[in-house]
């Protein structure tokens, strides 16, 4: 019995759609995600329409969740399906992501690629997912290790301005507070995935990240420097050290 095609799906072309629990991947969003619990075996389900003139094998499924370009969440499902030449077929996999308990939690921009025996793609299809891991999970310790050193970093900052004792170079002044800034925004971003407010995609934490890392450099290249006696101070210093290795050289 034949079953139809995939929305889009083109004459001529390889497509598939794909569904977990019947929560269709090309459906999801940030408001609507597809949901993902650990520990609970999911059903993935694709429809595969195969538009060329020769039979297509697909070997493997490649799942990746991703948070600023970096794999989180990586699985490879084989499932060997032969679709001949002008052709739909069904194919449901039995998934088991119960080790995503304690590695994430949180909203992430996901793709799936089917795979051909070579190892080259056929098709891919991006989506949201919303992984209901542990909130100790190694991607919630690592952003409260964030946390607390850009907090640490921010009262040392702010003890140098009022002691006046940030370094007198204005750019390595910028450097050591952008990096402040830039943990802000790091933090900012993943707190917004596990709260599941938005998905860390490319247009949603580069501006997160930039926008304070590039306020930071610029407060911290215009704040002030050491006290122009302390200047002198270690000038008198240095000058004095110079000429003590003078006279023991000669």
């Amino acid at each position: 019995m034949a079953v139809p095609s995939p929305t889009g799906a083109a004459e001529g072309a390889f497509s598939f759609r794909a569904s977990f629990d019947n929560q269709r991947l090309d459906l999801s969003s940030s408001s609507d995600p597809v949901l993902i619990v650990p520990g609970r075996e999911s059903t993935l389900a694709l429809e595969l329409h195969n538009g060329t003139d020769s039979p297509i094998v697909v070997r493997q499924v490649q799942l990746r969740g991703k948070a600023f370009e970096v794999s989180l969440v990586s699985y490879n499902v084989l499932i060997q399906a032969r679709v001949p030449a002008h052709s739909n077929v069904n194919v449901d996999v039995p998934v088991d992501f119960g080790d995503l308990d304690t590695q994430v939690t949180g909203l992430f921009p996901a793709s799936m690629a089917l795979l051909d025996p070579g190892g080259s793609q056929l098709a891919t299809q991006d989506f949201t997912m919303d992984v209901r891991g542990n909130a100790l999970s190694l991607m919630g310790l690592f952003t409260l290790v964030v946390a607390i050193a850009t907090v640490l970093s921010f009262i040392a900052i702010w003890v140098a301005v009022l002691r006046r004792r940030l370094p007198r170079n204005r750019w390595r002044r910028a450097l050591r507070i952008g990096v402040t800034g830039a943990g802000v925004g790091v933090v900012l971003t993943l707190l917004l995935a596990e709260l599941r407010l938005v998905a860390p995609s490319g247009s949603v934490w580069i501006p997160i990240v930039l926008v304070p890392t590039l306020a930071a450099c610029a407060l911290g290249y215009f704040s002030p420097g050491p006290l122009a006696i302390e200047e002198e101070e270690e000038q008198e210093e240095e000058d004095w050290m110079r000429r003590a290795t003078l006279v023991r050289q000669n």
